[in-house]
């Protein structure tokens, strides 16, 4: 009798995991595409939410009165696109120039971002030369 609780178990706990893999684990992949891409064919694309990167346009950042909400244009190439971001953390780096990826969905020419990172440029000079100074002692 023991040995058949175990069974049971087992092969509800397998059915369990396998309902969970089938249905519950339904990932929404994010595509990261360039600005003009998004802006030229946004209606072709199946999924909602994509993944942008280029730079903060010079003088674009603008807040709104309860500084909740943040608006700027993203440039990458000689593409622009508006972008607004509500949420009161804004990464410490952002500024004007900043290179920066938004995550989030396009909306009447707006993309409305609902997660801002900025990319460290020192960070990634100092690892790229760290790289290339460990290529030459090889």
């Amino acid at each position: 009798m023991p040995k058949a609780k175990f069974i049971i178990a087992i092969l509800a706990l397998s059915l369990i995991g396998f309902g969970w893999m089938v249905i519950g684990f339904e990932t929404e992949e994010v595509p990261f595409i360039s600005v003009s891409d998004l802006i030229e064919h946004h209606e072709s694309y199946t999924q909602e939410k994509f993944r942008l990167g280029g730079n903060v346009l010079d003088g674009s950042i603008k807040y709104s009165e309860d500084k909740l909400d943040l608006f700027f244009e993203l440039k990458q190439g000689e593409a622009t696109l508006s972008v607004k971001h509500h949420s009161a953390a804004v990464p410490d780096l952002f500024k004007d120039g900043t290179q920066v990826i938004v995550e989030g969905v396009y909306k009447n020419g707006v993309f409305v971002a609902d997660n801002l990172m900025t990319k460290c440029a020192s960070r990634y000079e100092e690892e790229s030369n760290y790289e290339s100074k460990s290529s030459q002692t090889i």
